[in-house]
């Protein structure tokens, strides 16, 4: 019997979705693969959900490693750093979307469905905010404001030719105000 730890498990996984789609991927196909019991696999998740939430969450926390942990240059105004991490948040979600658009909407769309997920990632991103920017509580409104630039339903339109120009001028809003 084959000897399962979550990076297989998630990697099987992934290619039987990519072959056969969430809803059609069974337990049983992915055990199979596995060459395990079905029985066996059900010590390390409860059920389906359970597998593709973990999945989803370990694609949200690597996806979101390098904005999380970004750190403006010494000397760079909070303002400055603000623009180049919400530049970056914008470009991330975009080459996401482009390396793989069809990985990036199945995680995407299973993270839509589930909200506790959606609202943990965006309050990571609004706490980012303001600690670049030192402004208490604007965390939110400054992930809203830049929605655009992050929320995989408008993907599709990322690749307009006025994109950057978009940014800047939601960007010219925000720091008129700072």
């Amino acid at each position: 019997m084959a000897i399962l730890n979550k990076e297989k498990i998630f990697s099987v996984t992934e290619e039987i979705i990519m072959r056969k789609g969430v809803e059609k991927t069974t337990l049983s196909d992915i055990a199979k693969e596995l060459g395990v019991t079905h029985a066996a696999f059900y010590k390390h998740y409860k059920n389906k959900e359970d597998l593709l939430q973990q999945l989803a969450l370990r694609w949200l926390e690597t996806t979101s490693k390098e904005l999380l942990e970004w750190e403006a240059q010494k000397g760079v105004s909070s303002v400055v750093a603000l623009h180049d991490w919400l530049w970056l948040l914008a470009t991330t979600k975009k080459k996401l979307y482009h390396n793989d658009q069809r990985m990036f909407r199945l995680y995407t769309d299973y993270l839509e469905r589930t909200q506790i997920l959606v609202k943990e990632h965006l309050n990571q991103l609004a706490h980012k905010a303001e600690s670049i920017s030192g402004l208490k509580k604007a965390g939110p409104a400054i992930i809203t404001a830049f929605i655009y630039f992050h929320n995989p339903y408008f993907a599709d339109r990322w690749d307009s030719e006025f994109y950057k120009d978009m940014f800047e001028d939601v960007w010219r809003l925000l720091a008129n105000n700072l």
